[in-house]
């Protein structure tokens, strides 16, 4: 039959990859060259320059690391991630390592399928951000596929699970441990139509991070033992690069087959830096395997645990958890997930291949996506005429609608004609009739549909004098099944401003596709002609409201080249942001003050990973900041800092980096986990720092609101008091939510407004020069500081405010550091 729809699915996993068709109902995966299902995400380039992929890419690895590269999906869309081959001193980016995995199963794809494939639907990480996922789109583009679609794994799951159950009404979630990400995604079926309404995920931790504890904990002392010509072998030392990717590999053959045995025996040849072959042998037991696994399933659990709090949903909620992924396997992790009080009590459900399932749910989600216009059409006849369709090609109704116009071979619409569509697959035979066609050459029709294969519908088509006459296309395909509504957006997107504040654009959860507009401000003038940026700001991805404890994703930079007059600092820019169901986005900025719009780019890639230096530094300042804390805990005695403190110690932070940092000296995806997991550790050490500051934090934002209601009373305008309401509201809230982040920014937003009212009222220079004549000691210059001094009192007793502001600026140049706070309290007193 000839194809109307994209039908492949593709999963570039961290360590393998799969492919699948859509055939009916059914899904096939097709093997590679091998033999086997699944093909290594691995890439090797020999010193005669020939490239190989796969299984004999990941053979190399162990004899020649310095020309194989392994894992690079966890760097896309990262800057400064490049690898280099030794031998031939080729260098090839993450998105382009990636290619040459897609080029391989789409040759595996065409050779199966007798036709040159050029669609794909491909599947990313929930938890992936925007520039992996742009940097996924390259990569689709560099393997030659013309037309992709990018689809969530968790979504791609519930596509393979859910695909047939039109009539179940549940509540799944689907548990996604590859071999570097989770996914714990919360899924919704209602009636034929599922949506992803809850997400959590980590973009590190996969099952490479067990591979490596099993490497350094237990493989590497026990070959240093059977063999002293080894000792020193260490996983970041580029003298043991061939050894470790051999005790590597040896490793996760190992953990997969402790899958069916309570013990294996781990053998791998070793070589050393004087190319001598060092026999390994390790029995390594379940026991063994489960104790290091613990602090990786508590991390996932936990993950799935924050996915349905947020939801306000329990474990009696959920209907059952879809099991995905390799680590799936493991009858540990299984009993650990399925356990009432470690995991999440759910019924599992792994009825599907967990490796092969994100590609058959691609696949599935494949079959709904149409072919671009004459793609996969037959050759039409001469004198066709051409149809154009909208209609859903997979749906959960049984009688879908199509509309459709009709246009005869010289372009002019088929006024007067007469279409009929007619299924002869079904018992009976099924025909619509025959239906007339509008002046304009349209008409629509409702199907009647079968469950449970293709519905293939054959255009009909006839001219005013009863003749029939070619279509191009010539037949409809409908399938009944379970489709996704639509796609959420798992991390919210905004900008960081100067202040380390954070302006939102589109908000976590957003129903994708989206487009939002707000307002921002140029911090530079441009003058006409000039090259440059009206705008140049970070684009962040997370929830955090403090701008440093996002991920930055990317730039938006807006040109500027071409102005027509000058734009001064401070104009006003509307700024678009959309991003489609794949993730993919387009940024527009409209200038008022040239009534211009200008189209830009965003330049998705995420920043480079730290260097060890800086992250060995950056880790030792927040494992001070922990220290600390815990002392102050052993003096309050929170009962939710003792649990936020524990969950530090289950989910091993500091044993992760003190192993990364030592692996990172050579090792850029030890560098890129270190850097996750120094997040992990400084979002943590805030979460306890904000538990034990909240009484303080509380005390401030009521002596705040205090001083707010007299500092009004005495300065502010009848438009003051009325808002004053809204800003107490907003506080009270925020305080009975416990959230102490809001609550900060609340805070800062009502001393801003409490600044503008005393500015206003001529009270706010006074003050501000009150205060930094109290930092006269601490300024450089004390003869230049005394002098503006005594300019300042003079022109504060005269009362001229905008001298007195001059002063102050350049006071507050002469402070080593920025200058303080003001003080609302002594307005309130001078005021009373």
């Amino acid at each position: 039959m000839r194809r109307t729809t994209v039908d492949l699915g593709i999963d570039l996993g961290t360590t393998n990859s799969a492919v699948a068709v859509l055939r009916g109902v059914q899904t096939e995966v097709i093997k590679n060259n091998d033999g086997q299902e699944t093909t290594p995400s691995a890439v090797a380039i020999d010193r005669r320059q020939r490239l190989w992929v796969g299984q004999s890419a990941r053979e190399r690895s162990e004899h020649d690391p310095e020309n194989t590269c392994l894992e690079f999906k966890l760097r896309m869309g990262t800057a400064g991630q490049d690898k280099r081959f030794a031998a031939t001193g080729r260098t090839l980016s993450p998105e382009a390592l990636s290619a040459e995995v897609l080029k391989s199963l789409r040759a595996d794809a065409a050779g199966r399928l007798d036709e040159d494939v050029r669609a794909a639907v491909i599947t990313v990480p929930a938890a992936f951000d925007l520039s992996a996922c742009a940097a996924t789109e390259r990569a689709a583009a560099l393997a030659g596929l013309e037309h992709t679609v990018l689809l969530q794994e968790p979504a791609a799951a519930a596509h393979a699970y859910g695909f047939q159950a039109t009539d179940e009404n549940a509540t799944w979630l689907v548990y996604d441990f590859g071999g570097g990400t989770f996914d714990a995604a919360v899924i919704r079926l209602r009636d034929g139509e599922f949506s992803v309404v809850g997400h959590r995920g980590d973009n590190t931790l996969g099952g490479k991070l067990l591979d490596w504890r099993i490497v350094e904990e237990l493989f590497i002392p026990a070959a240093v033992r059977q063999s002293p010509g080894l000792t020193g072998l260490e996983r970041g030392n580029p003298r043991w690069f061939g050894a470790i990717a051999a005790l590597k590999r040896a490793a996760e053959a190992a953990k997969i087959r402790l899958s069916r045995a309570a013990t294996v025996t781990a053998l791998a040849d070793l070589p050393d830096d004087a190319r001598r072959s060092h026999e390994f042998e390790y029995d390594l037991t379940r026991a063994d395997l489960e104790r290091l696994a613990e602090p990786f399933i508590t991390r996932s659990v936990n993950l799935c645990r924050a996915a349905l709090e947020e939801l306000h949903l329990g474990a009696a909620d959920i209907d059952k958890v879809i099991m995905v992924g390799g680590q799936t396997a493991m009858p540990y992790l299984r009993d650990r997930v399925a356990d009432r009080q470690r995991g999440l009590g759910a019924a599992l459900d792994f009825t599907q291949d967990p490796m092969t399932v994100v590609a058959r749910g691609a696949a599935v989600f494949a079959g709904a996506q149409p072919l671009p216009a004459g793609w996969g059409a037959a050759v039409p006849e001469p004198g066709s005429c051409t149809v154009r369709c909208e209609y859903p090609r997979v749906g959960p109704d049984l009688d879908p609608v199509v509309v459709a116009r009709v246009t005869t071979p010289d372009g002019a619409p088929a006024a007067g004609w007469s279409v009929e569509l007619v299924n002869e697959e079904s018992d009976p035979p099924w025909r619509s009739g025959r239906l007339t066609l509008t002046d304009q050459g349209a008409f629509t029709a409702t199907l009647r549909a079968e469950r449970g294969r293709q519905n293939t519908f054959h255009l009909r088509l006839t001219d005013p004098s009863g003749t029939r006459r070619p279509t191009a296309p010539d037949l409809l395909t409908y399938t009944v099944g379970a489709v996704e509504a639509e796609p959420m957006l798992t991390h919210a997107v905004g900008v960081g401003l100067a202040d380390n504040q954070v302006r939102p654009l589109v908000e976590r959860g957003a129903r994708l596709p989206v487009r939002r507009t707000t307002p921002l401000r140029t911090t530079l003038t441009v003058q006409r002609g000039e090259a440059g940026g009206l705008i140049r700001i970070p684009v962040l991805e997370g929830e955090q409201p403090r701008a440093d404890r996002n991920r930055t994703i990317g730039r938006i930079e807006v040109g500027a080249a071409e102005v027509a007059r000058t734009v001064p600092a401070g104009s006003e820019v509307h700024l678009t942001i959309e991003i489609d169901a794949s993730r993919l986005v387009r940024v527009s900025a409209f200038v008022p003050l040239l009534d211009e719009t200008f189209e830009t780019t965003v330049s998705l890639l995420s920043e480079p990973v730290l260097d060890t230096v800086r992250l060995a530094d950056e880790v030792a300042a927040e494992r001070d900041r922990l220290a600390h804390l815990r002392d102050r805990q052993r003096g309050v005695r929170s009962p939710v800092v003792e649990l936020q403190l524990q969950r530090i110690v289950d989910e091993a932070i500091e044993e992760d980096l003190t192993r990364l940092l030592a692996a990172a000296r050579a090792d850029e995806g030890a560098a890129a986990d270190a850097d996750s997991r120094l997040r992990d550790l400084r979002l943590a050490v805030d979460a306890i720092e904000e538990e034990l500051s909240w009484p303080e934090l509380v005390g401030e934002a009521e002596s705040l609101v205090i001083a707010a209601r007299d500092l009004i009373a005495a300065h502010g305008s009848a438009s003051d008091r009325g808002e004053l309401p809204v800003f107490e509201q907003e506080i009270n809230d925020a305080i009975e939510a416990r959230e102490a982040g809001p609550l900060r920014m609340r805070c800062d937003r009502l001393r801003e407004h409490l600044t503008r009212v005393l500015d206003r009222a001529g009270a706010l220079q006074p003050l501000v020069f009150h205060q930094l004549v109290q930092e006269r000691a601490a300024m450089r210059h004390p003869a230049q500081a005394e002098r503006l001094i005594r300019e300042g009192e003079a022109a504060r007793d005269r009362g001229e405010q905008e001298r007195l502001r001059s002063i102050n600026l350049q006071l507050g140049d002469l402070l080593p550091g920025p200058p303080p706070p003001i003080d609302l309290s002594s307005t309130v007193e001078s005021a009373g």
